[in-house]
This record gives structure tokens, sequence and C-alpha cells, in this order.
């Protein structure tokens, strides 16, 4: 059975839904492990950014397509009316996938640092070549912000790309489990997007329109008014007694 397929169809079913949005950012995890995960960053005409993800990956390959064809040889009784199906192809060309697909907000602070670091590394790449049989899981991600963009590399060197991999540690938030944990194994991008996430919470990280005038000061040279003697002549004798203590 061919997994690739399997993977490509869900992505193509998830793309499918998504017709007034463009496309920022893609990622595609492939564990050897058999965890994958494929997330699709995109912006809607409104300036608000959604977050569309797909987990099922070759780990329950053979147990979703086995379900399939047993639903398609059986009735709702459990009674056999057909044959299983030979081949997993035709599995796939009726399987419906988008029941698989889900798909967030991301919040508006977030989405804004996310695009400007998109752009500051518009028009380079990054492909890091395994040194050994094993190095976690391969990392594809490819952004479309300005003149884009695409980075290669293993989660175990996810210090190689750092502001990408610091971004995937805000959208691995959306992952569970093993595709969340490859996302935020690295220390040096989490402590990147730590640092992004103060800056967020940050009182001083304010809009230039929102930020207070300065108090008007008084010139040194200027007289300073006296201050307004009391009238009442109650609280003049309630002074001169606070004045001998």
């Amino acid at each position: 059975m061919d997994a690739s397929r399997y993977f490509e169809e869900m992505h193509r079913a998830m793309s499918a839904q998504k017709n007034n949005s463009s496309l920022l950012l893609t990622v595609k995890v492939q564990d050897l492990g058999g965890a994958d995960a494929y997330l699709e960053l995109r912006q809607s005409p409104n300036g608000r950014a959604r977050v569309f993800y797909s987990t099922m990956g070759r780990r329950n390959l053979n147990f979703q397509l086995f379900r399939k064809g047993w639903q398609l040889c059986h009735n709702a009784s459990g009674e056999m009316t057909g044959q299983f199906p030979t081949r997993a192809e035709s599995l796939l060309d009726s399987a419906d996938f988008s029941a698989c697909i889900r798909d967030d907000t991301l919040d508006a602070g977030r989405t804004e640092i996310i695009l400007r670091e998109l752009r500051r590394a518009a028009g380079t790449s990054c492909s890091c070549l395994p040194q050994s049989a094993r190095e976690g899981a391969m990392i594809t991600v490819e952004s479309f912000v300005d003149r884009g963009g695409e980075w290669n590399y293993w989660s175990t060197r996810a210090a190689d790309c750092l502001p990408i991999a610091a971004i995937l540690c805000w959208l691995g938030d959306f992952l569970a489990g093993t595709e969340r944990r490859t996302l935020q194994s690295s220390p040096e991008a989490m402590a990147l997007a730590a640092r992004w996430q103060a800056e967020l919470a940050s009182p001083f990280a304010q809009p230039a329109d929102c930020v207070q005038r300065p108090a008007r000061t008084v010139s040194p040279s200027a007289p300073r008014r006296a201050a307004q003697q009391v009238q009442n002549p109650r609280w003049q004798s309630i002074l001169a007694v606070l004045a001998t203590v």
C-alpha cells in the first residue's frame, strides 16, 4: 500500500474545503514511526487567520482501510453483501476524508508576529541532510508570504531554522500527541516562541495611536501658583492643632 498517496488524498480533501482564503504557510510532518501531520495557515478576506490540520497518518492506515472495506461489503446488520476489495486504491478513491480535517482560528497577535517573521525570511531556503539513519521527523515548511520560502529540516536540528521552528511551536498547540511534541521539541525554538509571547503580553507593546501622551511638564522658570488658603475657619483650627503635634 502506498502510504504517501493516502497522505496526499487527505491534504487534497482539506484544500477542497477552503475557497475564500489565501494560503500563508504549509507544514508537513513525516515521522518514520508513523506519526504524520499536515497543517495549513490561511487568511480570510477579513484578515482572520485559520489553521487547518489533519493528523491521521500511516500509523492508523491499515486499520482505517480495513474498516472502510468492511463497511463496503457488509450491511448495517453485519451481514455480508459483497466482496472485500482486493486493492486498497479503490478504497482511497471512494473514501471521504473530510471528517478527519479540522480548523481553528489563530489569534490576531500571534498572526501578526508570524507574518512579520515570514516577511523577514522571504526569499530564503534551508535544506538539512540527515547525519544518521534516524534524526526524528522530517519537517517541510513552505511560505507563500511576499517572495515565499522553503525550509526542510529534521526535528532534532530545528535550531538550524530557528524563527520557522518557533512559528511551528505555536502552530503545534493545535495538534496533540506525538505530532505536537515533535514540533515543540527544540528548547531554542520554544524559548524564542516564549519571548514572542512575552512581547504580546507586554504593556509596552501597544500601537502608536494607543500610547498615552506624556504628562505636561511645568517649566522651572515659571512661577508656581500659590496654594489657595483655606477659608473655612473650622478647618483652619484643625490645621493649627495638627501643626503643633
